[in-house]
């Protein structure tokens, strides 16, 4: 383990000096960035002992794009951390590579862009916008990550009503040897596994509509979402669900502002089950200098075709200093309810964002 640790932190030096070259003007060209973390999070007061931990672990996150002079770009985004949640007390074990994003970008012009590959089709908002360690614990459930397929953007101007952006996509869950991870496996997808959008066909689909720079509401950015996932072998029925959520900032001042997120996303038959569930995430993020503070919760009600319901929550406090030079370190807390059983966790990170590309 403390070889995987070396090599952890090799890398980052390694990428420190790829990330600081100045990039060229000429095409093609690299952008994005990489994020590696080191991390902790602790379990503990669970009802049930049995899901109580310490899990030591390393996360890479790498976002290269490479870019055409006509407008065309291939996108990625590889990942390196823990591929299930640990089961006992755990350092640097259980963590896989693998790919969850690869796609084309073709920029048609200013307004219009489609996407083909496997990527992550736009839907919900709060768990991208609801920053700290757990902001996302239970919202990113209803991310459409490790889908393959193709959708289509287009941005219109509506003057003093706004700037709008419109996102279609059809796709199907990762079935393909990039839905499986190197090092720990997190077992490739078949189609007899089942589930929402597992289909290897385009039966699925999402169509949002997200806004800002609205004029008589500064600050405010809004998205209302649709998805549509066809059933797979095991199903009882399509998944259907919306998303409307909302977030706007405020300046206080030169060095503070402050930021509220809220959504609400009922989803009906989830994952092909005859479940129907609800998610309603609230947060607030003040920053201040070089101090991000968040205080966010999700509530989780399930109502199973059973006739039990679960009505569980995840309350986050979290707060982070930027040293600058893209380091970072934060430290968080979170009330957790999962399927009715309470636990409490801690967690700290220590980040480092490299720009790729210069």
């Amino acid at each position: 383990m403390k070889q995987m640790v070396k090599y952890f932190l090799s890398a980052i030096f390694v990428l420190s000096s790829i990330g600081s070259v100045t990039a060229s003007e000429l095409y093609p060209r690299i952008s994005g960035n990489v994020i590696f973390r080191l991390g902790y999070d602790g379990v503990y007061e669970a009802q049930n002992p049995l899901i109580e931990s310490n899990d030591s672990f390393g996360i890479m996150i790498a976002s290269p794009e490479l870019n055409f002079a006509n407008g065309f770009s291939l996108n990625s985004e590889i990942r390196f951390e823990t591929v299930s949640p640990p089961l006992e007390d755990r350092f640097f074990e259980g963590e896989g590579l693998f790919v969850r994003k690869l796609f084309a970008n073709y920029d048609i012009n200013d307004r219009l862009s489609v996407q083909v590959g496997k990527f992550t089709p736009s839907f919900a908002l709060a768990s991208f916008e609801i920053i700290g360690m757990y902001g996302n614990n239970y919202n990113k459930e209803i991310e459409l990550i490790d889908r393959i397929g193709l959708g289509t953007e287009y941005m219109f101007d509506a003057g003093s009503s706004g700037q709008h952006k419109f996102n279609a996509s059809a796709f199907f869950d990762d079935t393909s040897f990039l839905s499986d991870s190197l090092g720990s496996s997190r077992g490739m997808n078949s189609l007899e596994d089942g589930g929402a959008s597992n289909t290897e066909s385009l039966s699925s689909f999402t169509l949002s509509v997200e806004g800002s720079k609205i004029v008589p509401l500064p600050g405010l950015t809004y998205k209302i979402g649709f998805v549509h996932q066809a059933k797979g072998l095991d199903g009882v029925s399509d998944e259907n669900g919306l998303a409307l959520a909302a977030k706007r900032s405020y300046q206080i001042n030169s060095d503070q502002s402050l930021t509220w997120v809220a959504e609400v996303a009922p989803i009906w038959s989830f994952e092909g089950t005859g479940d129907d569930i609800v998610y309603s995430s609230a947060g607030l993020i003040h920053k201040s200098g070089n101090w991000t503070s968040v205080l966010s919760g999700t509530y989780r009600r399930r109502d199973l075709a059973s006739g039990e319901v679960f009505d569980d929550y995840s309350i986050q406090t979290s707060l982070e200093y930027d040293f600058g030079d893209g380091l970072s370190l934060g430290l968080a807390h979170e009330f957790l309810r999962d399927e009715n059983i309470r636990s409490q966790r801690i967690g700290m990170r220590l980040s480092r964002k490299i720009e790729l590309g210069g």
